[in-house]
């Protein structure tokens, strides 16, 4: 979560959103209460974005090739690392982050999630590039999801069709922000770089909103605003989303996703056209999406026909959008 995106041409999904994304967070330890320790089930971590730190943009992961099948390493790396400490490994297999012994209660919004913190070698090269925005944040850790991890979608956005299981259980939002999908359209990209081109700024990459699933050829720009459900694929095999709500966007999609630097666009430019929320700083781009209750362990490709199933009215967040 909030490291450098990895493209991919396919993937599957699990409870916990597309597979192998954003399982990983940073977090920093909370001060110990005033009335002495924190209670059960209080988050006694909170979670760490480059919201806080954008040299976390210039951090790369990528998985290694090994010959042992009980591990599956991620390999981090920067190009602000130190010649000492230039990389550092994470074995992700599940059996190894379940004997991880270190867990937290993270605080990811209003929510608090039990995690597993990987260890120290990750810490401290993370701790090596985020120092370098603010020397505090030497105490960061890394965590991984555990798979018995629980942390639902916010039911007031989510249609009946996404709920799972026999007794209809919300779906899972993973260590995401708040869902565990995020679409978005080239046509929208384009809008808005024609709007920065007009201000004599440059054109933006999509990688700046971060999102999971990008669809070209549609109709018209932000005609996502009003899809309700559509299917990616073909067959019974296809895989049917539930379009929830209009993401806000933050200062993160200010962040170049390669250097670390940060400016006043998108949310400058969004802001004269898509201020839809509760305040004029809520400011949208891409939607929030959730499987359809039964498009789990199926798999979605680059270059997969997109149909529409269903529009609606336009939803955005019910109250002001939080910042942090």
């Amino acid at each position: 979560k909030s490291m450098r995106a990895v493209s991919i041409t396919e993937t599957k999904f699990d409870k916990h959103g597309l597979l192998s994304d954003r399982r990983l967070m940073l977090v920093r330890p909370l001060p110990t209460p005033v009335y002495g320790s924190f209670a059960k089930g209080e988050a006694t971590h909170r979670f760490f974005t480059q919201r806080q730190a954008p040299s976390l943009a210039t951090i790369e992961l990528k998985p290694v090739l090994s010959q042992d099948r009980t591990k599956i390493l991620i390999k981090l790396s920067s190009k602000l690392s130190s010649p000492n400490n230039d990389h550092a490994y994470i074995d992700t297999h599940p059996t190894t982050i379940k004997k991880y012994p270190v867990r937290y209660s993270a605080g990811l919004w209003s929510d608090a999630v039990e995690v597993a913190d990987v260890g120290d070698d990750a810490a401290e090269f993370v701790a090596s590039i985020v120092c370098k925005d603010d020397p505090s944040f030497k105490d960061v850790r890394v965590v991984s999801i555990l798979e018995s991890s629980m942390r639902k979608v916010d039911e007031r956005y989510c249609p009946d069709a996404a709920r799972v299981g026999f007794f209809s259980d919300l779906p899972q939002g993973g260590l995401t922000d708040g869902f565990p999908i995020l679409v978005a359209t080239e046509a929208s990209l384009e809008l808005l770089n024609e709007k920065l081109k007009q201000k004599g700024k440059e054109s933006l990459p999509m990688s700046r909103f971060r999102p999971n699933v990008v669809i070209s050829n549609t109709a018209k720009a932000f005609d996502e605003d009003n899809w309700k459900a559509i299917k990616i694929g073909r067959g019974k095999d296809a895989v049917i989303l539930h379009l929830v709500k209009g993401c806000p966007r933050c200062k993160q999609s200010c962040t170049d996703q390669l250097t670390g630097e940060r400016g006043e666009e998108p949310v400058a430019t969004l802001s004269e056209f898509r201020a839809l929320g509760k305040c004029d700083e809520d400011v949208y781009f891409a939607q929030n999406a959730v499987l359809n209750g039964d498009s789990y362990d199926k798999a979605i490709h680059v270059g997969d026909p997109v149909t529409i199933l269903t529009r609606g009215n336009p939803v955005w967040d019910l109250e002001d959008v939080q910042a942090e």
